[in-house]
């Protein structure tokens, strides 16, 4: 938690110079399918160092799962070492301790210990201050929203016995304590960029649920709050088709992602395609950050930039090691900062 004093635009002057010169470092979809073009990894290797990524004599490439950890951890280290202080970006650190505490809780039901291969690293607790927390039932360092988090989900799993209500509660919160500490930033654009994450995040399990025909209890179940789209809008469209219920979506970039998505689901039958689609909007979104000069924005715009070129990077290599035909790899790419 610590001290919530809203930081100057001038503590910021370094941050955003330093960001701005690795923003024109970062891939063009060009570059992408450059890289989708390479006919092995070692042609691949030699490409990704032009655009700063490491040596691969420092990393085993080909574990492409160790690459991409190996990159994404680089990143996260790169923009704190930068920044003024941690608290700013810290909650784009969330998703990453509320995955340790459900590694640590499903260790403890199964009787075991996580091994630090399970846990990540990068979070905004040390891993190792969670695993000690949850051990002790001492959640003193925890924020409020991940402490009574914690709580209620041992409780229910206590009297249900799933292990999946742990995973639907410390969800629900992990967004909700996002979206709270972005308006302590009084951060507007990280605000808005936090609630269409969670419609996103929101729009995927309509999707998918409907395709396996669970009931609408079960979307409401994990349906998360904070976002823009309201949970009746979900229920009331639940028995329609994707392209009707696209017509209820008030953000034209949702509505014309779902529909143009529907249409390659339904000929496949495959998700990821529709959910590329939805995240293209989140990168929209994301591209506002241009806007400011001075301030978080720029940072945050250039680290959500960076970690989807990332994952970009890791669909192509994989499909390198596979022999996946390079146009069929582009269909599933994220756009880029500069679509």
């Amino acid at each position: 938690m610590g001290d919530l004093t809203i930081r100057t635009e001038d503590e910021f002057v370094f941050s955003d110079a330093f960001i701005g010169c690795q923003v024109q470092k970062l891939m063009h979809r060009a570059d992408l399918i450059r890289l989708a073009n390479c006919a092995d990894i070692a042609s691949a290797r030699t490409l990704l160092m032009e655009f700063g990524y490491d040596d691969p004599k420092d990393t085993e490439m080909d574990d492409i799962e160790h690459f991409i950890r190996h990159e994404q951890t680089k990143l996260y280290e790169m923009i704190f070492r930068n920044l003024p202080g941690r608290r700013e970006m810290a909650c784009f650190l969330f998703p990453f301790d509320y995955h340790n505490i459900k590694v640590c809780l499903k260790a403890e039901i199964l009787g075991d210990t996580p091994t630090e291969k399970q846990l990540i690293s990068v979070g905004d607790v040390d891993w190792k201050v969670i695993v000690a927390m949850v051990r002790d039932r001492n959640y003193s360092k925890m924020r409020p929203i991940m402490r009574d988090a914690v709580q209620e989900a041992m409780d229910i799993y206590g009297r249900s016995g799933d292990p999946q209500e742990i995973d639907i509660i410390l969800d629900k919160a992990c967004y909700k304590d996002i979206v709270v500490t972005a308006r302590e930033m009084e951060s507007q654009f990280l605000v808005d960029f936090s609630r269409l994450a969670i419609d996103i995040l929101n729009l995927k399990a309509f999707i998918r649920l409907k395709a396996m025909k669970r009931p609408w209890t079960f979307f409401k179940k994990v349906f998360i709050e904070e976002g823009f789209i309201k949970e009746d809008v979900f229920v009331a469209g639940y028995d329609e088709t994707l392209q009707q219920f696209a017509e209820r979506l008030i953000h034209p970039g949702l509505a014309n992602a779902l529909k143009e998505g529907a249409r390659t689901l339904e000929e496949t039958g495959h998700f990821l395609r529709i959910e590329t689609l939805l995240d293209n909007v989140l990168m929209d979104e994301n591209k506002k950050a241009k806007d400011y000069l001075i301030g978080i924005e720029p940072v945050a715009g250039y680290w959500y930039a960076k970690e989807q070129e990332i994952d970009n990077v890791r669909i192509i290599l994989n499909g390198i090691l596979i022999g996946e035909d390079p146009e069929y790899m582009e269909k599933f790419l994220g756009n880029t900062y500069f679509d």
